[in-house]
């Protein structure tokens, strides 16, 4: 119940701020869906290891055709077993854990090419976004606090019309704990994470987005 809670809350911030916008002009929402991992101390170097599914829902304003603010919400599992390696110390350790969490974040997406819709050749762009989250425990096979993250990442994105886009992307989540496995820093420098000695966990997957509000005066979708 707490767990569903939880999402709930979650789910009524992002509703809040998207009627908050409601009036504005150059207000998009959307959906994604794709694949969640981890890396820590379990599995220190292995990109895209374990994948479960994710999904996540956005609200964004666009700023122009170069810049767009967003706040994000994302659902993730992320599992990992000490035998799924082949190192000796793992194998005698044999843990494992399986942990769900949504993560909220606030970020600023930057398009590397102008993006709108006035030029057909301008319906394309790669672009990479930064910003500041919270992540939420929803179920784990350890007590996890929940904590501060920071996300960024990097994906590509085209214009379908002038109200919809659909894209690509791959990001990160820099957390500032070292217990989503459930694994403190257990054996010493040997068996630290590849990306400093707190746990990361990872989205990749498939967008789409639709601006649907405004009096149609956003320079992108003209």
């Amino acid at each position: 119940m707490k767990e569903q809670l939880k999402f709930c809350l979650a789910i009524n911030c992002i509703f809040f701020t998207f009627q908050t916008l409601y009036a504005q002009n150059n207000i998009e929402i959307g959906a994604f869906g794709g694949i969640s991992y981890y890396i820590g101390n379990i599995n220190p170097t292995q990109q895209f290891y374990s994948p479960s599914r994710a999904f996540g829902f956005t609200v964004g304003y666009v700023l122009n055709d170069r810049e767009t603010f967003r706040f994000l919400i994302n659902n993730g599992q992320f599992t990992g077993a000490d035998r799924d390696f082949t190192n000796e110390y793992q194998q005698v350790r044999n843990l494992s854990f399986s942990t769900t969490l949504i993560d909220m974040d606030a970020i600023y997406e930057f398009n590397y090419l102008p993006f709108h819709y006035k030029e057909r050749r301008h319906a394309f762009t790669p672009f990479s976004f930064v910003g500041i989250g919270y992540e939420v425990l929803l179920q784990s096979t350890y007590n996890i606090p929940n904590n501060i993250v920071v996300p960024f990442g990097i994906g590509i994105k085209y214009l379908l019309n002038k109200r919809t886009t659909v894209g690509a992307e791959w990001s990160f989540r820099k957390t500032f704990q070292n217990q989503i496995d459930g694994v403190g820093n257990p054996g010493g420098n040997q068996y630290k994470s590849i990306l400093n000695n707190n746990d990361w966990y990872s989205y990749a997957g498939f967008f789409i987005s639709f601006r649907l509000f405004g009096n149609g005066n956003c320079a992108v979708y003209q």
